[in-house]
């Protein structure tokens, strides 16, 4: 096995490690840390007005009646 120091910013350099890589970092016991790459997600393209505004028009929160319909069936008789 070998030892690694921590350097005096609390940096730790691992063999075959890239520089920009991110690992997530665990206690799993005393004295015992376990190091997990993190692979970012991809980025997904920014979307275009026109597909938002088809978006907004099709949304599920967006009421499927008229105003005048709704009061009616909201309102007592």
């Amino acid at each position: 096995m070998k030892v690694q120091t921590i350097d005096t910013k609390r940096r730790l350099v691992l063999p075959g490690a890239q520089p920009g890589e991110c690992y997530a970092v665990r206690m799993a016991g005393l004295g015992h840390y376990e190091l997990t790459m993190v692979i970012p997600a991809p980025k997904l393209p920014k979307p275009r007005p026109a597909e938002i505004d088809a978006l907004l028009v099709s949304a599920a929160l967006t009421p499927a009646m008229d105003w005048e319909q709704l009061r009616a069936l909201t309102r007592e008789p």
